[in-house]
């Protein structure tokens, strides 16, 4: 049985392109999006049996995927949609890698019925949405999709959440107080949807082990 590397293509890092799956099926160590294989790994490619699979080269590398946990950093936040860049993963043998960044999609508000309204309607309360995380937050959340061009998170589970952050007022490090982050500075509290692993970076290096 031959193997034959790909034409030019003998080694591959993740998120390269080794073939369409109009040619090939996809084997181990790649994915698929819209058609295209791409390899998951850093390693050799190789065709057998009309497959095409990656052999990894050394240290262990993948792709962040679907369902897994990722960290990342919040770094932008609009009406509906809160942006966040996702950080690589080393830990022991195993590199995880983000290629691309993360975004936290907010349901829209829910009409609230006001008892003074003599029509009995609902109205939209104006008071803005309860934010589950700031800008500059550390987060630990899931991928709920793995999209094109983002992963879609989810802070849902009580993991999930909010592992660091600063005060939005002095910029100190902030500290939980049951469901509220409070300044050790400045007293100010903020409500966040708050990880049961904050501050305890040695409890979230075992989620990746």
């Amino acid at each position: 049985m031959v193997i034959m590397a790909v034409d030019n293509m003998d080694f591959v890092i993740p998120g390269e392109k080794v073939a369409t799956e109009e040619e090939f099926a996809a084997g181990s160590n790649t994915f698929v999006e819209e058609g295209v294989i791409y390899s998951s790994v850093i390693g050799k490619v190789a065709k057998e049996n009309g497959s095409v699979s990656v052999s990894p080269a050394g240290r262990e590398i993948k792709i962040i995927d679907r369902n897994m946990l990722v960290l990342g950093t919040v770094t932008d936040d609009i009406k509906s949609v809160i942006f966040v860049k996702i950080d690589n993963i080393d830990v022991d043998s195993k590199d995880y890698l983000a290629l691309k960044d993360g975004k936290i999609i907010m349901e829209k508000p829910r009409p609230q019925r006001f008892g003074g309204d003599r029509g009995g309607g609902n109205r939209f309360s104006n008071e803005r949405q309860m934010r589950p995380c700031g800008v500059g937050d550390t987060i630990l959340a899931r991928v709920l999709y793995n999209d094109k061009d983002s992963y879609t998170l989810s802070l849902d589970g009580r993991e999930s959440g909010v592992i660091y952050a600063r005060c939005s007022a002095c910029g100190s490090d902030m500290a939980r107080d049951e469901n509220m982050l409070a300044c050790k500075e400045c007293g100010h509290r903020e409500r966040r949807k708050i990880s049961d692993l904050y501050a305890k970076p040695e409890e979230i290096k075992k989620l990746f082990v």
